[in-house]
Order: C-alpha cells, then structure tokens, then sequence
C-alpha cells in the first residue's frame, strides 16, 4: 500500500508522456490517493465495524487488490484517478483494521511489537518500496507496478482467507467519537503539526523528478538510485528518530528533527545546482523526515492519552488521516508553485511548511 501510493512521484514524467498530461496534473493522482485515505480511515471504519475482523479484512485487501487492477489496464486518466481514490480510501481503512487485528492474535504481552510489525511495513514500503518501484515503472513502464501491487494484494487476499482466525469480533463505532476527539484543541494540534510535517515532505518530494532533472547531470535512470540512497538514509533516520525520543522525549525530539529537517529542505534550493552535494543533501531530508515519524507518534499518543482518554483509537486515527491531508493539501501547493514559480521554488514551498510546526512546538511548553 505504501508503494501504491507514493511510487507515482518517482514516475512523474512517465505519468505525463503516457497520458498527455502536465506534472501538475501527474501529481494529482498521488493528491487523489490521500484524499481517500482522509476519507477511508475515520469514515468507511464505521460501518464495516459491523463486521467481524476477518470479513473487514478480506473486503478490505479485495476491494483494493481490484482498484489497483483497474490502474493497470486503465488508459484513461479519469478511470485511473478514480481507481486510485478507491484504492486510497481502502488504504485509509487497512491501517486501522490492521493494527485492530494486530492487537487482537498477538500474544499476551507482545501487542506493542505486534503494532510495530505492522507499522514497520508501511516505513519499508516507503523508503525501499518506493524508490525500488520507480526503477521497475521507469524500465517497464509505470503500470507495471500497479501489476505488481494486484498480484501481492491478491496473494494477501487469499492468505487471509486460510490462514486467519475466523474469532476476532470488533466493537461498533460511531461518529461521535471523531467528533469528540476533534473538539479537543490540543489534539486538533497535533493534528495540525502531523499534517504539516507530511506536507513538507510531499510537497517537494511529490515534485522531485522534474526538480533533480532541471540539473543536466540527472536522467532517469540516475534519478532511481538517487531515491533508492534516500530510502536507505531513510533507514537510518528512522532508528535514530526512536533513540532520539527515548532521550529527549517526543517534543524536543520532534523540534530539533523536524528544525534539521526544514534546513535541509531550504539547503536543497542551493545544492541541485551541484550534482553531488544535491544527492548528499536529499540523503539528510530522508534522514531527518523519517527521524520525525518516532517523536510524531509519540507525542500524538501522549497527548491523546492525556486529553481525549475516553476515545483514544479516534484520536489516533484522524491522526492517520492527517498525514494524509498534509500529502493531498502539500501536493496541490507544491503543484501551483511547480506551474506559477518554477521547480526551484518547490524546495523552499517546503521549507515554509515544515518550519511552521517547529514554532509551533517551541511556543508551546506543555
């Protein structure tokens, strides 16, 4: 799923050759996945709730095994665009059954790592999957992927089918909970700095093929490895955004990564115009965005605990969604400043929207 949803920014140019269309436009189809995930995550879990687990899931992984199917045939933007906001708001829904389940078959006093396994493969989809994904869409073209993603999605389908316990009920949820969690002014916070950290990230990432190939140095092929060395300083980012939190705590482990991460983001406007420091700085964003995902998570679940303890699971989960509208809202600015501004201006766009968090957090003392 995180493939499916984020490979298209590696593939911007072939999107736009195959279907006539703009970068613009090609960024599109990632904003249309995360408006269906904002959807999917705290809207569509109300009435499969109904549903015992197993049943959800299958729904769940069915539904977006076929959507991606539809993107793989399709020729028509349209269809796909639609194909892809299905897709997103079973993407929005998985997470949230997911981890439900998790919790549910693993063994007593295993649950946290149960949830991390589970987390832990949407990271690796990001900062492998992805890049790897791009490699394959720009050599076999970019559907091949979207191949790819039904077969596995299939595949997990009828995994679940023998191998899941049929005994996993679920409680019925209802709107007001959202709505509760939403009345709350520290969460809405939260919510808010989620979003913009997210954004940062998309709105120059959603944009990064046609920012690197303005250097003549890049081409597409060279662009596939420069993504696959930002996943693996991803990787890195990723462990020492979790050592970081267990020393500082999530706020000031969130401020100092998300302070690095806005610098490195401004640093880029300079650096593309030398091909080498351009590739060691894009390897510290990945390194710093994915040092924020720890501490983000953290002091969501903190503050949830501490201001909404009777609706926890909603919290987290607009929670979810707000990573999701920081990708739809990010990818549409960073399309207006791509189309009005120039490609070099997509950087500093995503400077200005992550450092807006960090005063946030360094204003606040709770």
């Amino acid at each position: 799923m995180g493939v499916a949803e984020l490979v298209i920014a590696g593939m911007l140019e072939k999107v736009s050759l195959f279907f006539d269309i703009d970068a613009q436009s090609a960024g599109y189809l990632v904003a249309i996945y995360a408006f269906g995930v904002i959807l999917g995550a705290p809207l569509l879990t109300i009435p499969l709730s109904r549903m015992d687990r197993k049943k959800q899931f299958l729904y769940n992984i069915g539904i977006f095994a076929l959507a991606n199917c539809v993107v793989y045939v399709s020729t028509n933007f349209y269809l796909t665009a639609i194909a892809r906001f299905v897709a997103g708001c079973m993407h929005g829904v998985f997470f949230v059954i997911a981890t439900l389940i998790a919790l549910q078959v693993a063994q007593k006093g295993k649950e946290t790592q149960a949830i991390s396994i589970v987390v832990a493969g949407l990271t690796l989809s990001m900062i492998s999957g992805v890049p790897l994904g791009a490699w394959v869409g720009n050599y076999f073209g970019f559907q091949s992927v979207f191949l790819l993603v039904f077969c596995f999605a299939f595949f997990t389908f009828f995994l679940a089918l023998f191998l899941m316990p049929k005994n996993l009920s679920s409680i019925p949820t209802h709107l007001s909970s959202l709505i509760h969690s939403c009345k709350s002014l520290q969460m809405l916070k939260v919510f808010f700095i989620t979003a913009c950290f997210c954004g940062s990230i998309f709105a120059f990432y959603t944009y990064v093929e046609p920012f690197f190939l303005s250097n003549d140095f890049f081409d597409k092929n060279k662009l596939s490895w420069v993504l696959l060395f930002y996943g693996l300083c991803g990787i890195g980012g990723n462990f020492f955004g979790g050592i970081l939190t267990d020393k500082k705590g999530s706020r000031h482990a969130l401020i100092l990564a998300l302070a690095a991460l806005s610098l490195s983001l401004l640093m880029m406007i300079w650096s593309i115009n030398f091909w080498f420091i351009a590739v060691i700085n894009f390897g510290f964003v990945g390194f710093w965005a994915f040092s924020c995902v720890s501490p983000l998570k953290k002091l969501a679940m903190e503050y949830a605990t501490r201001y909404t303890p009777k609706t926890i699971e909603s919290s987290i989960s607009i929670n979810e969604a707000s990573f999701n509208i920081g990708i739809a809202v990010a990818s549409l600015i960073g399309g207006v400043v791509l189309t009005h501004f120039g490609v070099a201006f997509v950087p500093l766009c995503a400077f200005i929207i992550a450092f807006t968090p960090v005063i946030l957090l360094w204003r606040t003392r709770d």
